[in-house]
Protein backbone atom coordinates (compact mmCIF):
# COMPACT_ATOMS: atom_id res chain seq x y z
CA UNK A 1 0.00 0.00 0.00
CA UNK A 2 1.49 3.10 -1.04
CA UNK A 3 1.32 6.24 1.38
CA UNK A 4 1.97 9.95 0.92
CA UNK A 5 2.63 10.55 4.26
CA UNK A 6 4.96 8.98 7.25
CA UNK A 7 3.47 6.61 9.32
CA UNK A 8 4.75 7.73 13.28
CA UNK A 9 4.37 4.86 15.93
CA UNK A 10 3.48 7.29 18.77
CA UNK A 11 1.52 10.43 19.66
CA UNK A 12 3.53 13.60 19.46
CA UNK A 13 3.34 16.17 22.96
CA UNK A 14 1.74 18.72 19.86
CA UNK A 15 -1.24 16.21 18.81
CA UNK A 16 -1.50 14.70 22.37
CA UNK A 17 -2.35 18.85 23.60
CA UNK A 18 -4.88 19.04 20.59
CA UNK A 19 -6.62 15.71 21.22
CA UNK A 20 -7.06 17.00 24.89
CA UNK A 21 -8.76 20.54 23.74
CA UNK A 22 -10.86 18.37 21.02
CA UNK A 23 -12.58 16.13 24.29
CA UNK A 24 -13.00 19.63 25.89
CA UNK A 25 -14.27 22.01 23.48
CA UNK A 26 -17.46 22.22 22.34
CA UNK A 27 -17.86 22.43 18.03
CA UNK A 28 -20.38 21.89 15.34
CA UNK A 29 -21.05 20.22 12.36
CA UNK A 30 -22.23 22.87 10.08
CA UNK A 31 -22.25 21.04 6.79
CA UNK A 32 -20.91 17.31 5.45
CA UNK A 33 -19.14 17.06 2.22
CA UNK A 34 -19.48 13.73 1.24
CA UNK A 35 -18.56 10.97 3.82
CA UNK A 36 -14.98 12.97 4.96
CA UNK A 37 -15.75 16.45 4.43
CA UNK A 38 -17.14 18.69 7.26
CA UNK A 39 -17.45 22.41 7.87
CA UNK A 40 -16.98 23.02 11.42
CA UNK A 41 -17.86 26.00 14.15
CA UNK A 42 -16.07 25.79 17.14
CA UNK A 43 -18.69 27.40 20.09
CA UNK A 44 -17.16 31.19 20.90
CA UNK A 45 -15.35 31.45 17.23
CA UNK A 46 -17.61 33.43 14.71
CA UNK A 47 -15.48 31.50 11.90
CA UNK A 48 -16.12 28.60 9.99
CA UNK A 49 -13.06 25.86 9.12
CA UNK A 50 -13.14 22.87 6.54
CA UNK A 51 -11.80 19.34 7.68
CA UNK A 52 -11.09 16.82 4.88
CA UNK A 53 -9.75 13.21 6.14
CA UNK A 54 -7.10 11.86 3.63
CA UNK A 55 -3.33 11.62 2.85
CA UNK A 56 -2.21 13.64 4.27
CA UNK A 57 -5.66 15.51 6.42
CA UNK A 58 -6.43 18.82 6.17
CA UNK A 59 -7.98 22.00 7.86
CA UNK A 60 -8.30 25.28 6.67
CA UNK A 61 -7.65 26.54 10.59
CA UNK A 62 -4.14 28.89 11.44
CA UNK A 63 -3.38 26.32 13.48
CA UNK A 64 -2.95 23.33 11.01
CA UNK A 65 -1.68 26.16 8.19
CA UNK A 66 1.44 27.28 10.66
CA UNK A 67 2.33 23.64 11.96
CA UNK A 68 1.11 21.48 8.95
CA UNK A 69 0.12 18.64 11.90
CA UNK A 70 -3.25 17.55 13.53
CA UNK A 71 -5.14 20.06 14.87
CA UNK A 72 -7.77 20.52 17.03
CA UNK A 73 -10.36 20.24 14.38
CA UNK A 74 -9.55 17.36 12.68
CA UNK A 75 -8.69 15.46 15.98
CA UNK A 76 -12.20 16.21 17.26
CA UNK A 77 -13.02 14.64 13.61
CA UNK A 78 -11.72 11.84 14.67
CA UNK A 79 -12.35 11.35 18.60
CA UNK A 80 -15.99 12.26 17.94
CA UNK A 81 -17.54 12.00 14.78
CA UNK A 82 -15.81 8.66 14.11
CA UNK A 83 -15.20 7.95 17.67
CA UNK A 84 -11.82 6.46 18.14
CA UNK A 85 -10.31 5.63 20.89
CA UNK A 86 -7.42 8.40 21.65
CA UNK A 87 -4.42 5.90 22.09
CA UNK A 88 -5.57 4.52 18.55
CA UNK A 89 -3.13 4.22 16.21
CA UNK A 90 -5.19 5.99 14.09
CA UNK A 91 -5.68 8.68 16.19
CA UNK A 92 -2.50 10.60 15.80
CA UNK A 93 -1.25 9.78 11.74
CA UNK A 94 -0.66 12.45 9.34
CA UNK A 95 -2.98 10.81 6.72
CA UNK A 96 -5.03 7.98 6.55
CA UNK A 97 -5.02 5.79 3.11
CA UNK A 98 -7.74 4.71 1.25
CA UNK A 99 -8.48 1.22 3.06
CA UNK A 100 -8.17 3.19 6.40
CA UNK A 101 -10.50 5.94 5.52
CA UNK A 102 -12.60 3.06 4.41
CA UNK A 103 -12.10 1.28 8.15
CA UNK A 104 -13.42 4.44 9.71
CA UNK A 105 -16.78 5.03 7.36
CA UNK A 106 -17.52 1.22 8.72
CA UNK A 107 -17.29 1.64 12.52
CA UNK A 108 -14.87 -1.03 12.91
CA UNK A 109 -12.55 0.95 16.07
CA UNK A 110 -15.93 2.95 17.29
CA UNK A 111 -15.45 3.78 21.26
CA UNK A 112 -18.04 2.39 23.23
CA UNK A 113 -18.89 4.87 25.81
CA UNK A 114 -21.47 3.89 29.30
CA UNK A 115 -23.89 6.64 29.80
CA UNK A 116 -24.68 6.67 33.81
CA UNK A 117 -28.33 7.60 32.81
CA UNK A 118 -29.53 4.13 31.42
CA UNK A 119 -33.37 4.65 31.38
CA UNK A 120 -34.89 1.76 32.08
CA UNK A 121 -38.40 0.87 29.76
CA UNK A 122 -40.62 2.13 33.09
CA UNK A 123 -39.32 5.42 32.84
CA UNK A 124 -41.40 8.73 31.58
CA UNK A 125 -42.35 8.16 27.33
CA UNK A 126 -41.57 10.20 24.77
CA UNK A 127 -44.88 12.35 24.34
CA UNK A 128 -47.28 10.98 21.92
CA UNK A 129 -47.52 13.27 18.23
CA UNK A 130 -49.65 15.54 17.81
CA UNK A 131 -52.30 14.67 14.88
CA UNK A 132 -53.37 18.29 14.23
CA UNK A 133 -49.89 19.32 12.52
CA UNK A 134 -49.06 16.26 11.61
CA UNK A 135 -45.87 15.62 13.38
CA UNK A 136 -44.56 12.32 14.03
CA UNK A 137 -43.22 10.66 17.65
CA UNK A 138 -40.34 11.69 18.86
CA UNK A 139 -37.85 8.50 19.10
CA UNK A 140 -36.66 7.48 22.50
CA UNK A 141 -33.52 8.24 23.70
CA UNK A 142 -30.71 5.56 24.22
CA UNK A 143 -27.77 5.47 26.03
CA UNK A 144 -25.51 5.89 22.85
CA UNK A 145 -27.46 8.29 21.19
CA UNK A 146 -25.95 10.87 19.72
CA UNK A 147 -26.23 14.70 19.05
CA UNK A 148 -25.45 14.77 15.29
CA UNK A 149 -24.45 18.10 15.43
CA UNK A 150 -21.90 18.36 18.34
CA UNK A 151 -21.54 14.82 18.32
CA UNK A 152 -22.21 14.36 22.28
CA UNK A 153 -23.70 11.64 24.02
CA UNK A 154 -27.13 13.21 24.73
CA UNK A 155 -27.75 11.67 27.80
CA UNK A 156 -24.17 12.53 29.29
CA UNK A 157 -24.46 16.00 27.93
CA UNK A 158 -28.00 16.63 29.70
CA UNK A 159 -28.93 19.55 27.77
CA UNK A 160 -32.56 20.06 26.26
CA UNK A 161 -33.42 18.52 23.07
CA UNK A 162 -35.83 18.92 20.21
CA UNK A 163 -36.53 16.27 17.50
CA UNK A 164 -37.39 15.80 13.72
CA UNK A 165 -41.22 16.33 13.51
CA UNK A 166 -41.98 16.04 10.10
CA UNK A 167 -40.05 12.79 8.81
CA UNK A 168 -37.32 10.80 10.91
CA UNK A 169 -37.92 11.88 14.41
CA UNK A 170 -34.27 11.80 15.54
CA UNK A 171 -33.33 14.03 18.62
CA UNK A 172 -30.80 17.08 18.24
CA UNK A 173 -29.52 19.57 21.35
CA UNK A 174 -31.83 22.51 21.02
CA UNK A 175 -28.79 24.77 21.05
CA UNK A 176 -26.96 22.88 18.38
CA UNK A 177 -29.57 22.83 16.51
CA UNK A 178 -29.96 26.65 16.92
CA UNK A 179 -26.10 26.43 16.01
CA UNK A 180 -27.37 24.84 12.16
CA UNK A 181 -30.34 26.95 11.63
CA UNK A 182 -28.01 30.09 11.90
CA UNK A 183 -26.32 28.39 8.79
CA UNK A 184 -28.84 27.19 7.21
CA UNK A 185 -31.21 30.00 7.13
CA UNK A 186 -28.57 33.17 6.06
CA UNK A 187 -30.48 33.01 2.23
CA UNK A 188 -34.14 31.79 3.43
CA UNK A 189 -35.13 32.56 6.71
CA UNK A 190 -38.52 32.04 6.49
CA UNK A 191 -38.09 28.27 5.01
CA UNK A 192 -38.47 25.16 6.80
CA UNK A 193 -35.76 23.61 8.29
CA UNK A 194 -33.90 20.39 7.19
CA UNK A 195 -32.55 17.87 9.39
CA UNK A 196 -28.82 17.45 9.72
CA UNK A 197 -29.87 13.34 9.39
CA UNK A 198 -32.64 12.95 6.97
CA UNK A 199 -32.53 16.01 5.25
CA UNK A 200 -36.37 16.44 5.02
CA UNK A 201 -38.42 19.10 6.88
CA UNK A 202 -37.54 19.59 10.31
CA UNK A 203 -39.53 22.61 11.55
CA UNK A 204 -39.76 26.29 11.63
CA UNK A 205 -37.47 28.60 12.57
CA UNK A 206 -40.05 30.29 14.80
CA UNK A 207 -40.78 27.11 16.46
CA UNK A 208 -37.34 26.38 17.24
CA UNK A 209 -36.76 29.89 18.76
CA UNK A 210 -39.54 29.39 20.63
CA UNK A 211 -37.75 26.17 22.39
CA UNK A 212 -34.17 28.17 22.81
CA UNK A 213 -36.03 30.51 24.68
CA UNK A 214 -37.88 27.98 27.27
CA UNK A 215 -34.76 25.66 27.20
CA UNK A 216 -32.78 28.77 28.21
CA UNK A 217 -34.63 28.66 31.47
CA UNK A 218 -33.51 25.62 32.17
CA UNK A 219 -30.27 26.78 32.92
CA UNK A 220 -29.71 27.87 36.08
CA UNK A 221 -27.50 30.57 37.87
CA UNK A 222 -25.46 27.82 39.87
CA UNK A 223 -25.36 25.49 36.54
CA UNK A 224 -23.20 28.54 35.32
CA UNK A 225 -21.01 28.82 38.21
CA UNK A 226 -17.29 28.82 38.16
CA UNK A 227 -16.83 24.88 39.10
CA UNK A 228 -14.20 25.88 41.99
CA UNK A 229 -17.19 26.78 43.98
CA UNK A 230 -18.20 24.22 46.20
CA UNK A 231 -22.28 25.26 45.88
CA UNK A 232 -24.04 24.32 49.15
CA UNK A 233 -20.95 23.13 51.46
CA UNK A 234 -20.20 25.20 54.30
CA UNK A 235 -17.00 25.02 56.30
CA UNK A 236 -17.30 23.21 59.50
CA UNK A 237 -14.76 25.95 61.33
CA UNK A 238 -15.61 29.12 60.13
CA UNK A 239 -18.75 28.69 58.21
CA UNK A 240 -17.67 30.13 55.27
CA UNK A 241 -20.06 29.23 52.44
CA UNK A 242 -19.56 28.44 49.51
CA UNK A 243 -16.23 27.16 49.80
CA UNK A 244 -13.69 28.00 47.15
CA UNK A 245 -10.81 25.93 45.58
CA UNK A 246 -9.91 23.02 47.58
CA UNK A 247 -12.45 21.44 49.49
CA UNK A 248 -12.22 18.85 52.33
CA UNK A 249 -13.88 16.36 53.35
CA UNK A 250 -14.06 14.00 56.80
CA UNK A 251 -13.92 10.13 55.92
CA UNK A 252 -15.58 9.57 59.11
CA UNK A 253 -18.26 12.24 59.81
CA UNK A 254 -20.79 12.83 57.65
CA UNK A 255 -21.40 16.27 56.14
CA UNK A 256 -18.42 17.80 58.03
CA UNK A 257 -16.02 19.60 55.26
CA UNK A 258 -13.21 22.32 55.76
CA UNK A 259 -12.18 25.04 53.69
CA UNK A 260 -7.83 24.29 52.93
CA UNK A 261 -7.14 27.74 55.24
CA UNK A 262 -9.33 25.88 58.30
CA UNK A 263 -7.67 22.24 56.66
CA UNK A 264 -4.07 24.04 57.57
CA UNK A 265 -4.83 24.86 60.86
CA UNK A 266 -5.23 21.47 61.60
CA UNK A 267 -8.61 21.09 62.67
CA UNK A 268 -10.39 18.20 63.52
CA UNK A 269 -7.14 16.11 63.59
CA UNK A 270 -8.95 12.64 64.92
CA UNK A 271 -9.85 11.62 61.13
CA UNK A 272 -8.17 11.43 57.41
CA UNK A 273 -9.72 13.99 54.55
CA UNK A 274 -10.81 13.73 50.87
CA UNK A 275 -10.11 16.83 48.92
CA UNK A 276 -11.42 18.03 45.61
CA UNK A 277 -11.01 21.04 43.65
CA UNK A 278 -13.73 21.43 41.58
CA UNK A 279 -17.51 20.19 42.35
CA UNK A 280 -18.49 17.17 40.27
CA UNK A 281 -14.92 15.55 40.82
CA UNK A 282 -14.55 12.17 42.12
CA UNK A 283 -13.17 12.69 46.10
CA UNK A 284 -8.86 11.43 46.69
CA UNK A 285 -8.02 10.86 50.11
CA UNK A 286 -5.27 12.98 51.56
CA UNK A 287 -2.95 12.36 54.98
CA UNK A 288 -4.38 14.86 57.48
CA UNK A 289 -1.23 15.16 59.10
CA UNK A 290 0.80 15.68 56.04
CA UNK A 291 4.54 17.71 56.77
CA UNK A 292 4.92 21.32 55.61
CA UNK A 293 6.87 20.36 52.91
CA UNK A 294 4.31 17.78 51.51
CA UNK A 295 1.84 20.56 51.62
CA UNK A 296 3.90 23.02 49.58
CA UNK A 297 4.63 20.04 47.03
CA UNK A 298 1.08 19.29 46.93
CA UNK A 299 0.20 23.05 45.61
CA UNK A 300 2.24 22.06 42.57
CA UNK A 301 0.99 19.02 42.25
CA UNK A 302 -2.24 17.56 42.58
CA UNK A 303 -1.82 13.92 41.97
CA UNK A 304 1.20 13.44 44.38
CA UNK A 305 -0.54 13.62 47.56
CA UNK A 306 -3.45 11.86 46.81
CA UNK A 307 -4.69 7.84 46.43
CA UNK A 308 -7.77 6.20 45.46
CA UNK A 309 -10.39 6.26 47.50
CA UNK A 310 -11.99 3.36 49.26
CA UNK A 311 -14.28 2.53 51.78
CA UNK A 312 -15.34 6.06 53.07
CA UNK A 313 -18.48 7.79 54.41
CA UNK A 314 -21.28 8.72 51.73
CA UNK A 315 -23.47 11.13 52.50
CA UNK A 316 -27.10 10.17 52.41
CA UNK A 317 -30.30 12.47 52.10
CA UNK A 318 -32.54 11.97 54.98
CA UNK A 319 -36.22 10.48 54.57
CA UNK A 320 -38.04 13.52 56.18
CA UNK A 321 -35.21 15.67 53.57
CA UNK A 322 -36.04 13.85 50.87
CA UNK A 323 -39.95 14.00 51.49
CA UNK A 324 -39.67 18.37 51.78
CA UNK A 325 -38.15 18.75 48.57
CA UNK A 326 -40.82 20.51 46.81
CA UNK A 327 -43.25 18.09 44.56
CA UNK A 328 -45.74 19.25 42.08
CA UNK A 329 -48.76 17.40 39.40
CA UNK A 330 -48.08 18.90 35.87
CA UNK A 331 -51.36 20.79 35.33
CA UNK A 332 -53.30 22.10 32.08
CA UNK A 333 -51.63 25.46 31.41
CA UNK A 334 -48.76 24.55 33.21
CA UNK A 335 -45.26 26.33 31.96
CA UNK A 336 -44.27 22.59 32.24
CA UNK A 337 -45.81 21.85 29.42
CA UNK A 338 -44.33 24.76 27.16
CA UNK A 339 -42.01 23.48 23.94
CA UNK A 340 -38.36 22.96 25.18
CA UNK A 341 -38.85 22.27 28.36
CA UNK A 342 -38.36 18.86 29.93
CA UNK A 343 -36.47 16.61 32.22
CA UNK A 344 -32.92 17.06 31.75
CA UNK A 345 -32.38 13.61 33.48
CA UNK A 346 -34.74 11.74 30.49
CA UNK A 347 -34.53 14.49 28.33
CA UNK A 348 -38.83 13.63 27.87
CA UNK A 349 -41.12 16.39 28.17
CA UNK A 350 -42.86 16.96 30.84
CA UNK A 351 -46.77 15.79 30.45
CA UNK A 352 -50.10 15.68 32.08
CA UNK A 353 -50.56 14.43 35.52
CA UNK A 354 -46.62 13.56 35.73
CA UNK A 355 -45.04 14.70 39.22
CA UNK A 356 -42.44 16.75 38.79
CA UNK A 357 -39.53 17.59 41.88
CA UNK A 358 -37.74 21.06 42.21
CA UNK A 359 -34.49 20.34 43.58
CA UNK A 360 -32.96 24.04 45.95
CA UNK A 361 -31.19 25.15 43.02
CA UNK A 362 -34.37 25.33 41.20
CA UNK A 363 -33.66 22.46 38.62
CA UNK A 364 -36.86 20.28 37.56
CA UNK A 365 -37.27 16.42 37.22
CA UNK A 366 -39.35 13.70 37.07
CA UNK A 367 -39.77 12.30 40.57
CA UNK A 368 -38.97 8.61 38.74
CA UNK A 369 -35.48 10.36 37.24
CA UNK A 370 -34.44 11.98 40.48
CA UNK A 371 -35.39 10.02 43.30
CA UNK A 372 -33.16 7.78 42.53
CA UNK A 373 -30.42 9.77 42.35
CA UNK A 374 -30.73 11.33 45.36
CA UNK A 375 -30.93 7.98 47.46
CA UNK A 376 -27.21 7.30 46.64
CA UNK A 377 -26.16 11.15 46.44
CA UNK A 378 -26.22 14.47 47.94
CA UNK A 379 -26.53 16.23 45.10
CA UNK A 380 -27.75 17.50 41.96
CA UNK A 381 -26.99 15.78 38.94
CA UNK A 382 -26.59 18.76 36.66
CA UNK A 383 -24.10 21.30 38.62
CA UNK A 384 -23.12 19.27 41.87
CA UNK A 385 -25.24 21.59 44.23
CA UNK A 386 -24.94 19.99 47.59
CA UNK A 387 -28.59 19.31 48.65
CA UNK A 388 -28.85 18.77 51.92
CA UNK A 389 -26.45 20.70 54.92
CA UNK A 390 -26.79 20.33 58.59
CA UNK A 391 -25.59 23.78 58.96
CA UNK A 392 -28.49 25.16 56.51
CA UNK A 393 -31.16 22.80 56.11
CA UNK A 394 -34.23 23.78 58.25
CA UNK A 395 -36.18 20.48 59.05
CA UNK A 396 -39.13 22.21 60.38
CA UNK A 397 -39.92 24.50 57.18
CA UNK A 398 -37.81 22.47 54.63
CA UNK A 399 -41.60 21.85 52.78
CA UNK A 400 -41.87 24.76 51.06
CA UNK A 401 -39.45 26.30 48.37
CA UNK A 402 -39.02 29.36 49.60
CA UNK A 403 -37.93 28.05 52.98
CA UNK A 404 -35.22 25.10 51.40
CA UNK A 405 -31.31 26.03 51.99
CA UNK A 406 -30.36 29.02 51.59
CA UNK A 407 -28.44 29.72 48.74
CA UNK A 408 -24.61 29.20 48.67
CA UNK A 409 -24.48 33.22 47.23
CA UNK A 410 -26.82 34.66 49.93
CA UNK A 411 -24.67 33.25 52.67
CA UNK A 412 -21.69 34.22 51.57
CA UNK A 413 -22.66 37.50 51.94
CA UNK A 414 -23.17 37.28 55.47
CA UNK A 415 -19.82 39.00 57.82
CA UNK A 416 -18.22 36.69 60.23
CA UNK A 417 -19.93 39.26 62.98
CA UNK A 418 -23.31 38.65 61.01
CA UNK A 419 -23.34 34.85 61.33
CA UNK A 420 -21.81 34.54 64.91
CA UNK A 421 -25.26 35.98 65.50
CA UNK A 422 -26.69 32.67 65.32
CA UNK A 423 -24.22 30.30 66.75
CA UNK A 424 -23.58 29.70 70.48
CA UNK A 425 -20.69 28.02 71.74
CA UNK A 426 -21.21 24.15 72.72
CA UNK A 427 -24.44 24.72 70.57
CA UNK A 428 -23.84 25.45 66.68
CA UNK A 429 -26.46 26.90 64.33
CA UNK A 430 -29.35 27.52 66.81
CA UNK A 431 -31.50 30.44 64.70
CA UNK A 432 -32.11 31.98 61.64
CA UNK A 433 -34.56 34.68 61.32
CA UNK A 434 -38.18 33.83 61.18
CA UNK A 435 -36.98 29.36 62.01
CA UNK A 436 -35.58 27.10 64.91
CA UNK A 437 -33.34 24.16 64.77
CA UNK A 438 -33.66 22.12 68.13
CA UNK A 439 -30.75 21.66 70.19
CA UNK A 440 -29.94 18.30 69.41
CA UNK A 441 -29.69 18.98 65.54
CA UNK A 442 -27.61 22.15 66.09
CA UNK A 443 -25.11 20.17 68.50
CA UNK A 444 -24.59 17.56 65.63
CA UNK A 445 -24.34 19.62 62.77
CA UNK A 446 -21.59 21.80 64.42
CA UNK A 447 -19.80 18.32 65.06
CA UNK A 448 -19.94 17.65 61.18
CA UNK A 449 -22.61 14.71 62.46
CA UNK A 450 -25.67 13.56 61.03
CA UNK A 451 -28.65 15.45 62.36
Amino acid sequence: MFRKTMWRKAVSDAVSSHQHRALNTTIFILKEFGPIGFLLKEDGDSKNYKVCLGDPHTCTCPAFQKEKDLCTHICWILMRKFRLPRDHEYCFQYGLAERQILELLQGLYVSKTTSPNDRSSSGPSCPEPNEEDGSIRQKDIGKDDICPICQEELLLKKLPVTYCKFSCGNNIHISCMKVWADHQTKKDPRGLLKCPLCREDFGTFKQLIEQVKNASELLTYYEKDCLDKHLGVVCNSCRVCPIIGKCFKCTECRYFHLCEDCFRRTVHTQHCFMVRMKRGQPWQTVELHASEETQKMENHSMGSSFSSTSGVTCDIIPNYVMKSLPMVRVRKESRLLYPGVQCRICLSRFQLGQQVRTLPCKHKFHTGCIDPLLRKSNCCPLDWHIIYNPLMWNPKSGRTERSLAPSSDVLSKHTDDQISEFFLPGIGLQLWPEHKMTSKDSQWALMGHPA
